[in-house]
């Protein structure tokens, strides 16, 4: 038998795929990043992001990014060796709706809510934003080992749903408005991501085909240059930062704001929940294209290399992505991962992403994350039973309703008008409106799950798993993970907010906001408890046979992967679709 050693492939296929899942990953990096360096706007000095992202965030995404692909090219190995065969590797990296959740759900609600400086906002910022990354890895490798169970009770739509909304509102809506921002820019970008994913209209030359996301780079970044968007001087701001960095042990400062997080874990824990559910289905995407690998090992292993970026200053979590089936149609073994993760540990150790950051403007990057979303929702409507469709869209307005919010906190409006009056204090005049986008957005993500979970088991009539997924939610919110602004039961009774407090101008009190006593915490737990006594009721009248209610549906969807956990080859055989779109990217699904 071949040795292990001897299924290391570095041929052409390796690089034209490592090209692949380099820009992948190059793509999510710069549009996160640019959300946070967008925070010099709210007063953070410039060096003082330079610092964190270089010295920290970087070199920490690096360790990560080198550990898991080095992983999972051993694992394509050792598998090949014991199958006599070669696999391909899975694909790795940064965990895309999860790193936008994590700037825009945790890094900007903690530094606006600061009391300190500018700068000892954001510092706090990072620090709960290490120490949620590294609780949802602790997650990921508790599911990674007892998950594939536990998953078996949550409905697919829960799963998918959440990630879906991150898609729609942060790597969507929010991406869709950067190349509007600069059409001369922009439109031209949208239009080659659509030529390339969607028509398959792409620049080559013999045999080759240029990887869709450098495509889009390259006509941006032309448009940029010529229309002026980009700039020489920032060219040579950026050549100042390439140096030495290395990788710097953040553990210390992960545990200095470690408690804050309990006011975010409606965010952390569907994210790792979500991760985890998706990186199942990432592996059972590689079984049906005929490489299978041991679950618990990899899902523990994608928990594990969250940690580790945690502690070596990345608040960004990295997961498999959803491409294997495209890269082995590619030809593509285990060199293409090795060498990607070899790339950005030598980029991010030496501060070269300042140079990439500085030739490729944000709205060409837009477009590229804007696709990501898209593929997100489209992963919903494609693995869901139509039935299931108004469960789904219900399930986006958590996160539609947080970035409503995200953006009204840092757009112009959020400011004091020159007769002192606070633009926000009109947004009381809506009440229960206003109180209900608060209500939505808040552990958005964890909101949307029990919602979908609930309203899921509602249109197939399983009213007792209705029930009990209401009552979840009553925990939830009994405990201050959603819906309200901190954990906790201090405020169990009462009415808390800023819409609470008095607004002022230069220490005078201008004028005083009035509190909505229709949402307090109680109010959302009963509601929850509620609901659950009406599907409790339906079920014993049903079971009772009279009222002539229909059946529950039941289907063959709720048991298709049932046996696809292990590591043998299943016995049944659930429907992959085949996308070409997906196919050809590895589109990070959580």
């Amino acid at each position: 038998m071949a040795s292990m050693m001897s299924y290391l492939s570095f041929g052409g296929v390796e690089w034209g795929c490592m090209s692949q899942l380099f820009f992948d990953n190059t793509s999510t990096l710069l549009g996160v990043l640019g959300a946070i360096f967008n925070m010099t706007f709210f007063g953070v000095p410039i060096e003082i992001i330079n610092e964190v992202v270089y010295r920290k965030i970087l070199p920490g995404l690096g360790v990560t990014l080198v550990f898991g692909n080095t992983y999972y090219t051993y694992l394509a190995m050792r598998r090949s060796k014991a199958c006599g065969r070669a696999f391909t590797a899975q694909p790795y990296g940064i965990n895309t709706p999860g790193a936008f959740a994590f700037v825009f759900n945790i890094i900007y609600p903690v530094y606006f809510s600061g009391t300190g400086t500018p700068t000892e906002n954001f510092i706090k910022a990072y620090n709960v934003a290490l120490a949620a990354n590294f609780i949802s890895g602790i997650i990921s490798v508790v599911m990674g080992a007892f998950g594939p169970q536990m998953l078996r009770i949550v409905p697919p739509a829960a799963l998918l749903v959440p990630v879906a909304g991150i898609g729609f509102a942060f790597l969507g809506l929010e991406q869709a408005t950067t190349p509007f921002g600069a059409p001369l820019v922009g439109f031209l970008t949208i239009t080659t991501l659509f030529l390339g994913w969607y028509a398959n209209v792409r620049i080559g030359w013999g045999n080759y085909r240029c990887p869709e996301a450098l495509q889009v780079i390259i006509v941006g970044v032309i448009l940029g240059w010529a229309t002026g968007l980009n700039e020489s001087e920032d060219v040579d701001a950026a050549a100042d930062l390439v140096k030495w960095y290395g990788p710097t042990w953040t553990g210390d400062d992960m545990l200095e704001n470690f408690g804050d997080t309990k006011d975010y874990l409606g965010i952390v824990f569907p994210i790792a929940i979500s991760a985890v559910g998706t990186s199942l289905m990432a592996l059972v995407s590689a079984k049906a294209a005929g490489d299978a690998y041991p679950v618990t090992e990899s899902m523990v292993a994608d928990g594990v290399g969250t940690m580790v970026t945690s502690l070596f200053g990345s608040p960004f979590g990295t997961v498999m992505y959803f491409g294997h089936p495209a890269y082995k149609k590619s030809g593509a073994k285990t060199g293409y991962s090795l060498i990607n993760g070899l790339l950005y540990l030598f980029l991010s150790w030496f501060g070269l992403v300042a140079l990439i950051r500085s030739i490729v403007n944000q709205p060409t990057i837009g477009p590229i994350v804007l696709f990501v979303g898209l593929m997100l929702l489209e992963e919903c409507f494609r693995f869901l039973p139509a039935r299931h469709y108004a469960a789904v869209l219900f399930g986006l307005f958590p996160s539609i309703a947080d970035w409503v919010t995200n953006i009204a906190a840092r757009g112009p409006l959020a400011g004091v008008a020159e007769d002192g009056t606070d633009y926000n204090t009109n947004l009381p005049d809506l009440t229960d409106g206003w109180w209900g986008i608060l209500g939505l957005k808040r552990g958005a993500i964890l909101v949307s799950l029990c919602w979908v979970a609930m309203l899921v088991h509602i249109i197939d009539r399983k009213w007792w798993q209705a029930s009990v997924w209401a009552v979840i939610s009553a925990c939830f919110t009994a405990v201050g993970i959603i819906h309200v602004p901190v954990a906790g039961f201090d405020d169990f009774t009462s009415t808390v907010g800023d819409l609470c407090t008095p607004v002022t101008d230069d220490l005078e009190v201008v004028t005083t906001a009035t509190c909505w006593d229709h949402a307090d915490q109680w109010h959302y737990m009963t509601a929850y408890l509620m609901m659950a006594v009406v599907f409790v009721a339906i079920e014993g009248v049903r079971r009772a046979g009279v009222g002539n209610l229909d059946e529950p549906i039941l289907t063959e969807e709720a048991d298709a992967f049932k046996d696809w956990y292990g590591d043998e080859p299943p016995t049944t055989s659930p429907k992959v679709e085949e996308d070409k779109s997906v196919a050809v990217v590895g589109v990070p699904v959580a």
